[in-house]
């Protein structure tokens, strides 16, 4: 335990150095006066589903491929790695620090947009879950390259699959397609949580698929961790 709080102090360090912090709270103040206005033209709940979406996305996928190519370059890494560290405090610390933050802006946003009228749980959830789906998938991209814009182009590709459910969110499609993709509970849930006459049978859905592909990138992140990240 102590020595996952010395990473995630030095995780709030991280990012507060790269002024990720400060980026994050500019971009939530815009999104809450964009909401503030739209709330005088009616519903907006599908523009907040998914403009919210996109904010623990980007904290959990980019971000943490900002964090992890900036010690691989300070030479940090391999500083850690001759320590006794567990590689699951070093994964865990990432994703709970970007996770404390993506629910601060999350919860702003939805504030801002439609006040009280939603359903916490379900938020908090949504929140939580996207934070720590992308920041697990942005190991699993960043492990393996050592520049920024090699990361980018690496998860263009994943970033475009990761955003298709939208199609079926917006009727465009069948949601049935987007069924196997790991984001489809992440919307389902973020919708449930504005949408208080979703079937129970999609809430369920969202919540075991989102669990399981939590698990599997979770394993496969710190595989990769422990057998490249410290090379």
């Amino acid at each position: 335990m102590n020595q996952f709080v010395h990473l995630l102090k030095h995780d709030f360090i991280l990012l507060q150095r790269n002024k990720i912090i400060g980026i994050s709270a500019l971009i939530t103040v815009v999104y809450m006066a964009v909401f503030k206005g739209l709330s005088h033209f009616g519903s907006s709940e599908k523009i907040l589903v998914l403009v919210i979406f996109n904010d623990p996305a980007l904290l959990g996928f980019l971000f943490v491929g900002v964090m992890v190519l900036f010690e691989k370059n300070e030479n940090t890494l391999q500083v850690l790695s001759i320590t006794p560290m567990k590689e699951s405090n070093y994964l865990l610390s990432k994703a709970t620090a970007l996770s404390i933050i993506s629910l601060v802006c999350c919860f702003a946003m939805a504030i801002a947009g439609v006040g009280g009228n939603f359903n916490f749980t379900h938020y908090f959830f949504a929140s939580l879950f996207t934070t720590l789906l992308f920041a697990f998938l942005g190991f699993i991209i960043v492990v393996g390259v050592n520049t920024f814009n090699r990361f980018i182009l690496k998860a263009v590709g994943l970033l475009i699959l990761l955003s298709t459910p939208f199609l079926g969110y917006y009727d465009v499609v069948s949601r049935a397609w987007f069924l196997w993709i790991p984001t489809q509970p992440c919307v389902d849930l973020f919708s449930a949580s504005f949408d208080p006459e979703m079937p129970i049978g999609q809430i369920i859905y969202g919540y075991i698929a989102l669990t399981l592909w939590l698990v599997v990138t979770y394993i496969f992140s710190l595989r990769l961790i422990r057998s490249k990240l410290k090379q």
